[in-house]
């Protein structure tokens, strides 16, 4: 049974497609580094000035987007519950003195966002890489034998059905090592282009770092305190499990479809409409914050993870739980897809 899988491992990894992608993301991303920025004053030895914390009330964000969404009822209550534990997390801060970490100093929003933030960032980029190629190379470990015409011959058995499991195996180890392949040499690059030793041990919630929406300016606040090593490892951890969701994804559609350019066509669909949904749920019901915590949208507001999550989520650890059901889901799904693939007519 080993065999099986490092043979369809082996199929996958010897694809010059994929290898071009990935040299092709990379030279996206070290070219898109912000090289404007190695000229920015970094103090990594200054504190901050205030402790922002102090006069952090978490309360009146709450309002302000109940107001703004026009929410009643037991959404509007869920929103207030979870400002009112927000404020907690304000008081420990304060207590503690996060705010008078230095971390880059002033340039440090700057430096946060371009690491950080889910569209603009270097880890951002990343992900929305990671999250295509598991995807494609799940679509092409399930529809390799229909791309080589080989299907009738090697899924006519019994036993010839069951390598769909060996294939899914591979195709998510596959995306998996794509992506820590394209995180270990960006980030390698970008570490060396920017120095970041003598941050690592800084608090992410130093007064440096700040959050700006309908808000206005306002600290940046995690449900736990995080340096930014923690807080960088687990972003990456958080990344890591998005990218099997979209190999489980890939599964899915692939096993369903016997055309892989359907079914790439199918996936973006599928995430398209999730993405849409908030654009026609109307704001003030309790459904038109589930969308916001499906894996497309995770991605999106990856640069919200581990905070209050903004006026996009009623719930605390809004990315761990879109996170567990998202996988528990498309596990399921999964095993549902394999399944029916074993019995399906081929024909």
């Amino acid at each position: 049974m080993l065999n099986l899988y490092i043979h369809e491992l082996k199929k996958l990894l010897s694809t010059p497609a994929l290898w071009v992608f990935v040299l092709l993301c990379l030279a996206f991303n070290i070219s898109n580094f912000p090289r404007w920025l190695r000229n920015a004053d970094f103090d990594t030895s200054t504190p901050y000035l205030y402790n922002v914390f102090e006069t952090h009330n978490t309360t009146e964000i709450g309002e302000t987007y109940i107001t703004a969404l026009n929410l009643s009822g037991r959404t509007a209550d869920r929103m207030r519950a979870k400002y009112a534990a927000l404020q907690y997390t304000a008081d420990a801060a304060a207590t503690f003195g996060y705010s008078y970490a230095s971390y880059f100093g002033t340039p440090t929003q700057l430096m946060h966002i371009n690491l950080f933030h889910g569209v603009a960032g270097v880890l951002g980029r990343l992900l929305m890489q990671g999250m295509l190629l598991s995807a494609l190379l799940a679509l092409l470990a399930v529809g390799y034998e229909q791309i080589n015409n080989t299907e009738h011959t090697i899924y006519a058995t019994k036993t010839g059905r069951r390598i769909l499991r060996h294939k899914i195996a591979a195709g998510i180890v596959a995306g998996v090592g794509a992506y820590a392949l394209l995180a270990t040499i960006t980030l390698a690059a970008y570490f060396i282009m920017f120095d970041f030793s003598g941050v690592w041990g800084s608090s992410v919630s130093s007064g440096f770092n700040y959050i700006v929406n309908i808000m206005g300016t306002r600290p940046f606040t995690t449900w736990r305190s995080f340096t930014v090593l923690s807080y960088f490892l687990a972003s990456l951890s958080l990344g890591l499990g998005l990218v099997i969701c979209f190999s489980l994804m890939g599964v899915i559609i692939g096993s369903l479809s016997k055309n892989g350019y359907i079914g790439f066509l199918m996936l973006v669909l599928v995430n398209a409409v999730c993405f849409a949904l908030p654009l026609v749920i109307p704001r003030h019901l309790y459904a038109y914050f589930i969308p916001f915590h499906t894996p497309i949208w995770l991605w999106w507001n990856s640069h919200l993870w581990f905070t209050d999550g903004s006026v996009i989520t009623l719930w605390r650890n809004f990315e761990l739980w879109g996170l567990g059901i998202s996988l528990l889901t498309l596990a399921a799904l999964c095993v549902l897809a394999v399944k029916n693939f074993e019995k399906r007519n081929i024909a």
